[in-house]
């Protein structure tokens, strides 16, 4: 069985624990690292932030003044991404979406719609991380977004961090 979850990912100074848009929701964050240029990523398993995506995002994003973004994997198949930031509002995006369809087949929301083509998806990302101030890989992101399987798809979701311009962890 692998991770279900969500990563959630700012640029503050305070620790995610101490973020009230992050702790009101959830109990505990289980791994947390640190990134160049103050960003943080945290571990918080359970559905608990998945389910208030956007107002979570957009919430992180005015406590701690930067965008935000996060990742909800389901049994390490597949990562739904969401991202905020002041000037460019919200956007999602999905990781291995042949899998995501697959967990999402039941809905009655059009998959389409509400997960962009890779190509509209690097498109936002893209957009996401200029605002954040960071150097994303456009080509980079297609790839990423484009992948069809992943043994472990938390590992795309870091490899998207590294390719928004998010460096890798401080040492």
């Amino acid at each position: 069985m692998g991770f279900w979850g969500s990563y959630v990912v700012c640029r503050s100074q305070t620790p995610l624990d101490g973020i009230h848009a992050v702790v009101e929701r959830h109990d505990g964050i289980d791994e947390h690292e640190h990134r160049p240029g103050g960003w943080q990523i945290g571990r918080c398993p359970g559905p608990e932030l998945a389910d208030d995506g956007p107002a979570l995002l957009a919430e992180l994003a005015d406590e701690t003044g930067a965008p935000a973004l996060t990742g909800f994997v389901l049994d390490s198949d597949t990562v739904f991404v969401e991202g905020f930031s002041a000037g460019g509002g919200h956007w999602r995006a999905c990781l291995v979406r042949e899998a995501a369809e697959a967990y999402c087949e039941d809905d009655e929301e059009d998959f389409d719609a509400e997960f962009p083509p890779p190509e509209a998806a690097a498109h936002a990302a893209a957009v996401w991380a200029r605002e954040a101030g960071l150097l994303p890989d456009p080509s980079g992101l297609l790839e990423v977004f484009a992948v069809e399987d992943a043994f472990f798809a938390e590992e795309l979701f870091f490899r998207l961090l590294d390719l928004l311009g998010i460096g890798p962890a401080e040492q």
